[in-house]
């Protein structure tokens, strides 16, 4: 079992302070996938990448089948791209909310996006925001980025903190998210009274 390198103590305070309104308790792992299962997951990932979509989606849903989170995860995601079968919001958020219910981060990261974006849901930056942080708890380093740029801008019930914004940066750096990296960088010029190259 993979578990989640820890989050710097100002972001796990602010995961588990008063302001996220949550525990600092252990996220619920996602069951081990066994090798049979991750064999069909990487098969069906392979047709995707190859551009045979149908083949794929085939492939998700019969994983799917075996009702692991994960599996629930890559189904939603085909639902919610339309990846071998028509584009289906709803079916998605189903799959993305078994998927949660079983602990899988990514799950939590995509019922988020929507939530930020008003895909398939009422626009909710609130339960976005709490989304990116079980997301962030669960280790996926992209999760840390979002919650970076949530609290840089300020985006509904989350107020604008700086200090926040630079802690989930480095964060999601530390766990490998690109994106994070460029935004901490961004952040730091933007501080230091320099303007990034190309604006």
């Amino acid at each position: 079992m993979t578990v989640a390198k820890p989050a710097p103590p100002s972001v796990t305070e602010e995961i588990g302070g008063e302001e996220s309104g949550l525990t600092m308790s252990l996220p619920h792992p996602a069951p081990v996938l066994d090798e049979r299962l991750k064999a069909a997951l990487y098969l069906a990932q392979w047709h995707l990448d190859r551009g045979e979509r149908h083949e794929a989606f085939r492939l998700f849903a019969q994983a799917a089948q075996s009702a692991h989170p994960a599996a629930l995860n890559m189904l939603g995601r085909a639902y919610e791209r339309g990846w071998g079968t028509p584009r289906d919001l709803e079916r998605a958020i189903a799959c993305f909310e078994a998927a949660s219910a079983g602990g899988e981060g990514w799950a939590f990261y995509n019922l988020a996006d929507l939530h930020l974006t008003g895909q398939g849901v009422p626009c909710d930056p609130a339960r976005a925001h709490d989304a990116y942080v079980e997301a962030a708890r669960r280790g996926i380093g992209k999760a840390f980025n979002m919650l970076g740029l949530l609290h840089e801008e300020g985006f509904g019930s989350v107020p604008a903190n700086i200090d926040h914004a630079r802690a989930y940066y480095e964060a999601g750096m530390t766990c490998g998210d690109r994106a994070a990296g460029l935004n901490l960088q961004r952040l730091e010029s933007a501080q230091a009274g320099l303007s990034p190259k190309g604006d």
